[in-house]
């Protein structure tokens, strides 16, 4: 009998400790999620707040011409770069826990330098009818490639700080190589924004190297035999992912082309700047999002991703808003004190874009929910719908309202696009 009772007695004690070690563990999750979302919001907000002072010393030196030029290389750059990393992407989060890291490098990179050079050569050809800034824009986009390799492999290890720094690094060292330039009366030209790039994207690289040294010693350490499957589910996974990418990032600055074509270079600096605001206002809920991409790929509990995701929903929504309230509101007036005179309709742009960059906050977070999954072909179809609206409005709006037919456009294309992720989330949670 007394057997029996001290038999009973270890099994309840066995449980009172299981369950307290499960809470420790959820706990201890928490805690850890917390700090990385706090150094991640905190480098985010470096961030935003380093390119927002560049894109104020940029209006204020350059007018709204040169921003408006500035801004048109800017995503010259940006476009290169999502060719680049169509192998080595956010996929890199999802695949860096399952895979050898040195042939996710080593299949990576291959694809960096050989696109840049398939890219490369037709504007050798052209001579000087090359687009201006091109040569230059094609190294930038492959250092920032290379620094954007390093850092979802990083996330993928959990090493948020780490990436975190490597994101970092290029707006703090490209402000500080403009605003030295401002200070001796030499920044003049979109050139000095271009060397500007070159210093960040290239200080960027580097350090993501440096910390992935043991990473990028084993690139050519194992038998090649598995880098045509390798290359193969990163292509299938990159590309699917990288299109929603493109699209979505025309659907950002397609208006950018359209507007310069029928308003001019000034238009497209003054929309640039309302865009600009808003993705700053997106920094509180991407920082989320990221660090619940990092956390959920590591995680195969789908209760406890679900109500991870419905939390960080409602905390990105409510902050979102709040700030938009807040740049909403403002007089015309402070958008001119900070940008300079040509740039008084800022106000108007943020205050046609808010709803649609609100839902695109949120959005977000159900976007790393999917990918987190290995789903990557919901985001797709939700940026090729917003494209169509984009194409849609872009030459049926821009050429008759300006400014304004941009802004309705990408306000409706980012809703159609969330509801798109919001109806598959859905499901998911059936």
């Amino acid at each position: 009998m007394y057997f029996i009772f001290a038999s009973f007695n270890l099994c309840a004690n066995v449980r009172i400790y299981q369950q307290k070690s499960l809470t420790f563990a959820i706990d201890l999750f928490v805690m850890l999620m917390f700090r990385n979302i706090i150094n991640t919001l905190f480098t985010k907000f470096s961030s935003a707040l380093l390119s927002f002072a560049t894109v104020v010393l940029i209006s204020r030196v350059l007018g709204s011409a040169g921003k408006g030029e500035q801004a048109i290389v800017v995503y010259n750059i940006y476009l290169l770069m999502l060719l680049f990393t169509l192998v080595g992407n956010s996929t890199l989060v999802y695949l860096a826990p399952r895979q050898h890291n040195g042939s996710l490098l080593r299949i990576s990179l291959l694809w960096v330098f050989a696109s840049a050079f398939v890219v490369f050569l037709p504007f050798v050809f052209m001579g000087s009818e090359a687009p201006m800034f091109i040569f230059e824009s094609i190294l930038i986009a492959v250092l920032a490639a290379t620094g954007e390799i390093n850092q979802f492999l990083l996330l993928g290890k959990e090493k948020v700080k780490q990436a975190n720094l490597v994101k970092l690094l290029y707006p703090l060292i490209s402000f500080g190589y403009l605003g030295v330039l401002h200070c001796f009366s030499a920044l003049n030209s979109v050139s000095d924004c271009i060397v500007a790039m070159l210093a960040g994207y290239g200080m960027s690289a580097v350090c993501g190297c440096v910390y992935l040294k043991d990473d990028y010693k084993q690139i050519f350490a194992r038998n090649n035999s598995n880098s045509q499957p390798l290359f193969s589910t990163l292509f299938k996974l990159g590309a699917t992912k990288q299109l929603g990418s493109i699209t979505q990032s025309l659907n950002y600055r397609l208006s950018f082309y359209v507007l310069g074509f029928y308003c001019g270079e000034s238009m497209v600096g003054i929309y640039s700047n309302g865009v600009s605001i808003g993705e700053a206002v997106m920094l509180f809920g991407s920082s989320l999002a990221l660090v619940q991409y990092s956390k959920l790929s590591n995680t195969e509990n789908h209760s406890q991703s679900k109500r991870l995701t419905n939390r960080m929903c409602l905390i990105n929504g409510g902050v979102t808003l709040l700030a938009l309230l807040f740049f909403d509101f403002l007089p015309a007036e402070v958008y001119c004190f900070v940008f300079g005179d040509d740039f008084d309709r800022v106000r108007d742009v943020m205050r046609m874009l808010s709803i649609g960059i609100l839902f695109l906050s949120i959005s977000s977070n159900f976007t790393q929910y999917l990918f987190a999954k290995g789903n990557f072909k919901t985001t797709t179809l939700a940026s090729l719908l917003g494209l169509g609206v984009t194409l849609i409005g872009c030459f049926g709006l821009v050429p008759r309202y300006g400014i304004s037919g941009a802004a309705i456009t990408a306000c409706v294309s980012y809703c159609v696009s969330f509801l798109v992720e919001f109806v598959v989330y859905l499901r998911c949670q059936k």
